[in-house]
């Protein structure tokens, strides 16, 4: 029968394995939540943004160039006018 050595090299192997697992556990939950909170600051930067220039909050935007596009094709008898 083998005892075991209460100063056994290998022993602490086990415990360093899951420090090291929860560390890094806990590095990439903090990353992620780090991700999260920059994405919300971004969103708060780009609203003020767009409120200093006339939109309000929650509207929808509209795409002027779109517009002048549609107005040029219009004038000009684009695709489907048959000439």
């Amino acid at each position: 029968m083998k005892l075991p050595l209460p100063f056994r090299r290998d022993r602490p192997i086990i415990p360093s394995a899951n420090a090291q697992d929860h560390a890094e556990r806990l590095i990439a939950e903090s990353l992620r939540m780090l991700g999260q909170v920059c994405s919300k600051v971004a969103d708060a930067i780009e609203a003020q943004r767009l409120e200093r220039q006339g939109y309000a909050h929650n509207s929808y935007l509209r795409r002027l160039d779109l517009d002048e596009d549609d107005d040029a094709k219009k004038s000009s008898g684009g695709p489907g006018t048959g000439g």
